[in-house]
């Protein structure tokens, strides 16, 4: 179904390219699409066969086909992939490279039908149809950069040494400044990754900031799940400390436990942590040892479930090791806490830190120093529960302000509008010049 002409002109048309749509869980990606189609845009979809996060094709699919479904008033195009998710690198690149090439050999129908192409570019490799398009028939594309490539692949462990390392940086490199140099506009979902790629040689003017905002159906002020505490042996005049989230290597969840460790001299304050994760069983064996009854694992919950999970809590951690690369990071919980309203402590460098001081919206402390966390908590259970309510609030009037869906779309709008527009008068001068 066709969005309503606007003035009597016709709508744009945009293409979403991103490897992942669902049912695939991809929210940001659906939430785009949603929301452009509600700004008044026509909106097809260019995608993978679905396999993600298992590296399973889902029932019903072939990774070796080309499908066009209609879901929810768009159409959607899906072209072949080799199915990957492992820790393996060639088995990752296979799926990257697979799709790259495949979106750009049967995507056209999507592509030269539109009058801009938005990328959700996370692989940056999905951004290879976008630059095929722009080069044949001059569609313009915004690219939506989600991390910074190469830095966070080989961030990840892949590839760590040796010629194959220097020959992967050097061509995804390369590869990464062609598509932010052929992009009409780049966006970022942070500001410190907005400072890095200006500094890397893309104009000031053409980066915006457009931040991830949260699941604004189910992450909202809710009451407290019942009966949380009591099934902790908590009281409800106990100070809780909340994580929720992955328990692995880079949320250096050892250090908010050294630093409970060390409050020995405050019983009431205990912290709960919500989730898996790889250092989960590792977590919970320094915890015998070194709070016993002071900290409290629970399971991972529907997210529909998790903001009343989250009310019961006085506050909320963000934990990121001290790397440069997360320096420049908005871990998506920062989101989902200020949206439900809740106060937050940071443990984390750069962005996040600077996103919870600018709203006033709780405390930071020094990433990967238990000291340093140990005393923040102190200061925050000092602090009365009604200041840190009013934080609470902050945060959300900030995330509503700033990072909330309808602020960030209509950016997103008024970019691919732009980059639209300016296509149609380059293609106007073209044809009087001739």
């Amino acid at each position: 179904m066709s969005a309503p002409a606007r003035n009597g002109v016709r709508p744009d048309r945009v293409a979403l390219v991103s490897q992942w749509f669902p049912p695939e869980p991809a929210p940001i990606a659906e939430g785009i699409t949603d929301s452009l189609r509600r700004q008044g845009f026509d909106v097809d979809v260019l995608t993978g066969v679905p396999n993600y996060p298992k590296g399973i094709v889902y029932d019903g699919y072939s990774a070796r086909r080309r499908t066009v479904e209609l879901r929810d008033g768009s159409r959607v195009v899906r072209t072949p992939l080799h199915p990957s998710h492992d820790r393996s690198a060639v088995g990752r690149a296979a799926n990257y490279l697979s799709w790259a090439a495949s979106s750009s050999l049967l995507g056209a129908s999507v592509l030269r039908a539109a009058d801009v192409a938005l990328v959700y570019s996370s692989p940056v490799t999905a951004t290879a149809a976008a630059m095929t398009a722009r080069r044949r028939w001059g569609t313009p594309y915004v690219t939506m950069v989600l991390d910074l490539w190469p830095d966070s692949v080989f961030a990840t462990g892949f590839l760590t040494d040796g010629v194959a390392r220097r020959l992967a940086e050097a061509s995804l490199g390369w590869f990464t400044d062609r598509t932010y140099r052929w992009a009409d506009h780049v966006t970022v979902p942070a500001p410190g990754l907005r400072d890095t790629i200006i500094a890397r040689g893309v104009p000031a003017e053409k980066v915006s900031v457009v931040y991830n905002w949260a699941d604004e159906k189910v992450m909202q002020p809710t009451e407290p799940e019942p009966g949380l505490r009591a099934r902790l042996g908590l009281h409800d005049d106990d100070f809780v400390l909340m994580y929720a989230g992955n328990h692995g290597p880079a949320q250096r969840l050892d250090t908010v436990i050294g630093a409970v460790a060390r409050l020995h001299d405050l019983p009431d304050v205990h912290l709960v942590l919500v989730g898996d994760g790889v250092e989960k069983d590792a977590l919970m064996a320094q915890a015998a040892r070194s709070r016993p009854g002071h900290v409290h694992f629970l399971d991972p919950v529907a997210p529909d479930r998790m903001a009343a999970r989250m009310a019961a809590a006085d506050l909320h951690l963000v934990s990121l090791a001290n790397d440069p690369l997360f320096s420049i990071t908005l871990p998506s919980k920062v989101q989902s806490i200020l949206a439900c309203g809740q106060p937050v402590l940071a443990c984390a460098p750069g962005d996040a830190a600077r996103v919870v001081r600018h709203a006033g919206a709780g405390f930071d402390a020094r990433p990967e120093d238990p000291a340093s966390l140990a005393e923040v908590v102190r200061q925050a259970r000092q602090t009365p529960r009604s200041r840190l309510r009013a934080m609470g609030r902050a945060g959300r009037h900030h995330y509503l302000t700033h990072m909330s869906q309808a602020t960030n779309v209509q950016v997103l709008a008024d970019l691919l509008t732009e980059a639209a527009r300016r296509a149609r008068s380059d293609t106007r001068r073209d044809k009087e010049s001739r």
